[in-house]
């Protein structure tokens, strides 16, 4: 038993850490994120009531000592999305049920920079992109590949909503690198983004890229935003790094919960092991006597004891390796990038429970080996 809940845990430890090695498509070192509400009468749609919020946010936070980049987003990477089907120019109606669509995202001047995503072709959104300038969009590489694989998307034109809609058609002007959006097990996705400053958004993450820790910044950009927005507090404040790590809790409580369990069947299995061992030197106190008064050695009594108890210990690491084959097979939808029948960590926590057996039997016997045969046979 103690083997298959090692061995468990070891999986989930393997697969939490696979899955932070995974490039999310953007840099979450040095960045601080806020969430902020701001005043908008038509909720998801813009014009945008303070149009100037993105400039005041580049002009207040970006001016701060040890600020290097600040951007704001409706959705951040790992914390949701929203959806929007839309219809590609020179394209006949593909009708409601097939329609194109790709997540969504509103964002201010700054954001991919911020993060480190990579604009590919074309350029980021501007402070001059405003409801008075043609609509613009930047899309994810993955968008590029699905719905212009064999062209150049810049310059391409799309329109929100169905085919007869009176919406504006939107330009792109840029081409980013793809986010891990969903979750770092997950695909990338087509996803395309609007300026806030064309398409607001009632709810926006700031985030700040700092020179050092990012949280001893907190305060600053927190009083900064105050001048921007007097009367919208700001909520939900933690690393960008924190954001990563939050988003495998999924895995990460299993992982937790199977090790606390891994450890504590580990120590009773020590325990179990030296009461047994202890108690069989007791038992066989006459026997050890005979066997040195006949010359053994204290080390052949000291092979003879281990041996016995490693034998059974042996014979129980393949019993548990039998079982973990069969119950981590349950585990199969919590695992990334591992196996439930992993050779490397079977083997792994194979030979860990196999030292802690040999410890346990060495420890305790080790007192044959102090046996004194004439006081042995003088007591039976």
């Amino acid at each position: 038993l103690a083997l298959v809940v090692l061995v468990g845990a070891g999986l989930m430890v393997e697969s939490v850490a696979r899955l932070l090695e995974v490039e999310p498509g953007f840099n979450p070192h040095n960045v601080l994120t806020l969430h902020i509400s701001l005043p908008q009468k038509n909720i998801y749609y813009g014009p945008p009531e303070h149009a100037r919020f993105c400039q005041d946010l580049a002009a207040k936070v970006g001016s701060l000592t040890g600020v290097t980049s600040v951007g704001a987003v409706s959705h951040l990477p790992l914390q949701g999305n929203a959806g929007r089907g839309f219809i590609i120019e020179g394209q006949s109606d593909p009708g409601p049920e097939h329609q194109p669509g790709a997540s969504y995202s509103v964002t201010c001047p700054g954001y991919f920079r911020t993060l480190d995503v990579p604009l590919l072709k074309g350029r980021e959104f501007a402070h001059n992109d405003t409801v008075s300038a043609p609509g613009v969009i930047v899309i994810s590489q993955a968008m590029a590949r699905r719905y212009w694989p064999k062209e150049d998307p810049v310059g391409k034109r799309i329109k929100i909503g169905y085919f007869d809609s009176h919406e504006p058609w939107l330009t792109v002007v840029g081409v980013v690198g793809d986010v891990r959006r969903w979750g770092l097990d997950s695909e990338v996705r087509p996803e395309f983004f609007r300026p806030y400053t064309q398409a607001a958004w009632p709810v926006m993450t700031i985030v700040v890229r700092t020179a050092l820790a990012p949280a001893s910044y907190t305060m600053s950009v927190k009083k900064a935003l105050a001048e921007i927005e007097p009367e919208q507090p700001v909520s939900d404040i933690a690393t960008l790094e924190e954001v990563v790590r939050d988003s495998v809790g999924s895995r990460r409580f299993p992982m937790l919960l199977l090790s606390s369990f891994a450890l504590l069947a580990l120590a009773l299995a020590a325990v179990g092991i030296t009461g047994v061992v202890s108690y069989a030197v007791t038992q066989r106190t006459h026997e050890i006597g005979i066997r040195l008064a006949l010359g053994a050695q204290p080390r052949d009594v000291l092979r003879l004891i281990v041996g016995g108890s490693m034998t059974w210990a042996l014979a129980g690491v393949l019993l548990g390796v039998a079982g973990a084959a069969a119950v981590t097979r349950f585990l199969s939808d919590l695992l990334y990038g591992v196996r439930p029948t992993d050779p490397l960590v079977i083997c792994a926590v194979s030979l860990i429970l196999f030292g802690v057996a040999f410890l346990a039997s060495y420890i305790p016997a080790r007192r044959s080996m102090r046996v004194d045969p004439i006081a042995a046979l003088r007591c039976e």
